[in-house]
Formats: C-alpha cells, structure tokens, sequence
C-alpha cells in the first residue's frame, strides 16, 4: 500500500515537473528556416533583453545572408548599437564607421556619425596619458556639425566638443606644468603658449599666461646664466 502510494506521489511530482518546463525542451529552430521579418524582431528583441552575444549572431547572419535588404541596413546599426552597449568600442565603431561609408546619406547617419564619436569618448584618459581618442572624438563631432548642422545630434555634438576641449586644454596645463618645474622653460613656453592661442575661450588659458610669463622670465634670466635651465 505505502509502496503504491509513493509511486503514485513520485508520478503526480514528474507530471507537475514536466509542465512546467523542467523536463521539456523546444526544439532550436535553425535561423536559415526563420522569415527574414521573424529574424529581425527575434534580434531586436534579444538586444532588448541583453542578450548581447545571441543579437550578434542574428544580425550578423541578416547582414551576410541578406546584403541588399532594407533589414540588412538595420541590421549593421543594430549590431553596431549592439557592440556598444556591450562596451566593445572597438567593434562598435568599425561597424558605425562601416554604416557612415556605405550609407552617407541616410538618416540614420547623423545617429551613426555620433556614436562613432561616442565609441572613442567612453576611451578618454587621464590628463597625465595620450589624448588620441579624445583628439578622435573631437574631430569626429565637428563632421557631424558639419555634415549635419540640423540634425538633432548637433546640440549634443557640441556639448562633447566642450568637454573633449577642455580635456586638451587641461593636458597641455599638465605637460607645459611639467616641464616648467623641470627647468625645460622653452618646452614649457611652447605648450602654453599652444595653449593660449587654440583655447583662449577656456579659463584655464588665464592660468597658462601666468606661466607662459614666468617661462619668458626663467629664460631672459638663463641668458646670463646657463645654468639656471636644464634646456
């Protein structure tokens, strides 16, 4: 009787199990048999719900299997859009910039011109470290105000500029710094004065003035003595 029971007990448990998914499985439907359509919503949902690496895929395989569709175009955004949410730069912009090439007129491309530009000012440094990327960012938000003066994107275009400005501006500060309390007052001279004349608007030029005139002083005074500079 006890032993019926428990049979009867472990099969009502499995049937429970079962219908709840726990023991069943969906068959994977290949995406060569999915509808072009079906693909692309199954994509844009999967990035939704940050699955990254399966939205990648999807959109990879519209863009290769279908080149000259309007989804294939939505899909090189998309995947782009992808790459950056996942914080690979790297492959984000080479896909916007891969978009931007193919497709200069779109308009979509004022969105692509501004995520490439976004791609290299998440990878700004540090002051005191090379400042190609932000040197990068910078030009790339000028073509876009440039290209697109009307775009949307232009207002936050020249936001970014502001910052990647004054990024630059405070690393000439740092190096001409630098340089200064190293006794290598030409070196020294050259960056603020580099940096008075390309940002005068900034406050950090009043700054640089006021070595820019101490560098003139150490110099006049090396003059009669050497020795005073390492330069």
């Amino acid at each position: 009787m006890y032993s019926f029971k428990k049979q009867v007990l472990l099969l009502t448990l499995l049937f429970v199990l079962n219908g709840c998914g726990i023991f069943s499985s969906s068959p994977t439907v290949p995406l060569e048999e999915k509808p072009l359509k079906s693909l692309m919503q199954e994509g844009i949902e999967t990035f939704k719900n940050g699955n990254f690496d399966k939205a990648i895929k999807i959109f990879e395989y519209i863009k290769d299997t279908y080149p000259f569709t309007p989804e294939a175009l939505i899909a090189q955004l998309r995947l782009a859009d992808v790459y950056y949410y996942k914080h690979d730069y790297q492959n984000a912009l080479l896909s916007y910039q891969q978009f931007i090439k193919l497709h200069p007129k779109h308009k979509q491309a004022p969105y692509a011109l501004y995520q490439a530009g976004m791609c290299y000012f998440h990878q700004i440094p540090s002051i005191d470290r090379d400042q190609t990327p932000t040197k990068n960012a910078l030009e790339i938000f000028k073509r876009l105000i440039k290209e697109h003066p009307t775009s949307r994107y232009t207002k936050r275009a020249l936001i970014k500029i502001k910052i990647c400005r004054e990024k630059l501006a405070a690393h000439e500060f740092y190096v001409g710094r630098f340089y200064y309390r190293t006794g290598r007052y030409k070196s020294a001279l050259l960056r603020f004065r580099n940096l008075i004349e390309n940002y005068y608007e900034l406050p950090i030029s009043r700054k640089a003035q006021v070595y820019l005139d101490r560098c003139k002083s150490k110099l006049k005074k090396k003059q009669y003595n050497p020795l005073l500079s390492n330069e």
